[in-house]
């Protein structure tokens, strides 16, 4: 690394940079990201510094049999240099000196390039759709621990792997939907609510449409956002429903053996930057 580059565990200003980049950049950072890389994950945080000046940022989330990268992001005057490279190169370098061997992340079309020359590969895309929703009256029904086991248990089904710490921080404040053999947790954050993770055992539109009824309902009021795979197919069920696509990105993942999306996952359970 060049002399006057460093990598560093975020301090208080490397976070406020990374926050102004991210408004600036119209991404949603939610509360869950900042407490869990603030605290059980602050050892996956990186702030790139040249001398004193926050010039990059990344995160890691090492699950049990995978890991999965997000917020990679440059200062906008800093760009073009080679940094996301480095930075790109750092994290990952530091993920399989642990053992891991496959890598997620999500990526915008101009990133692509990028992640397919370290090995990434496209195995699917993410779509991102939102909807407003009036506020109105709703008995809020808090995740129980109960319901949370059988959504982690039904998630490492879908992914392969135990995630039950991310999860926990998701599920707090949010609600736990059940509707024949789907599952899915609606995040609350104020005037933000995510769909997510949402897994489907039977890929049945009736399932996909009462899903997305009883999320409108759990929501109580605001934007509702999920980000689904497009190999999932329940984006005509939501266009149908009242939402609007406002985005989409590819989902990329490298390692040694070939892997797919999961068939049963139809949203992430974040948006984009923790799996």
């Amino acid at each position: 690394m060049n002399e006057h580059l460093t990598l560093v565990q975020p301090e208080i200003h490397d976070w406020g940079a990374f926050f102004f980049w991210a408004q600036d950049e119209c991404w949603q950072v939610l509360p869950p990201e900042a407490a869990l890389f603030r605290g059980p994950l602050a050892e996956w945080a990186f702030a790139l510094r040249y001398d004193d000046q926050t010039c990059g940022f990344v995160t890691a989330v090492p699950y049990p049999d995978f890991a999965w990268i997000g917020n990679l992001m440059i200062a906008p005057e800093m760009r073009g240099q080679g940094l996301g490279s480095l930075l790109l190169d750092q994290v990952c370098h530091k993920l399989r000196q642990t053992g891991t061997e496959t890598i997620w992340l999500t990526a915008s079309d101009q990133g692509k390039p990028l992640y397919a020359s370290r090995g990434f590969r496209e195995c699917d895309r993410v779509e991102r759709w939102k909807m407003f929703i009036p506020a109105h009256h709703h008995n809020y029904n808090p995740a129980l621990p109960a319901d949370l086991e059988i959504l982690c248990k039904a998630d490492c089904r879908a992914w392969g792997t135990d995630r039950h710490l991310v999860l926990q921080y998701l599920a707090t404040g949010g609600e736990i939907l059940r509707v024949g053999k789907s599952m899915a947790l609606v995040q609350n954050y104020g005037a933000i609510k995510v769909l997510g993770p949402w897994l489907a055992l039977e890929d049945t539109a009736k399932e996909h449409a009462a899903i997305i009824l009883a999320a409108t309902r759990a929501a109580g009021g605001g934007t509702l956002y999920t980000d689904i795979l497009a190999s999932s197919g329940a984006g005509a069920m939501l266009e149908d429903c009242g939402f609007t696509r406002c985005g989409d990105c590819a989902l990329m993942v490298a390692g040694s053996a070939m892997v797919q999306s999961p068939e049963s996952a139809v949203a992430l359970a974040s948006l984009g930057s923790l799996g």
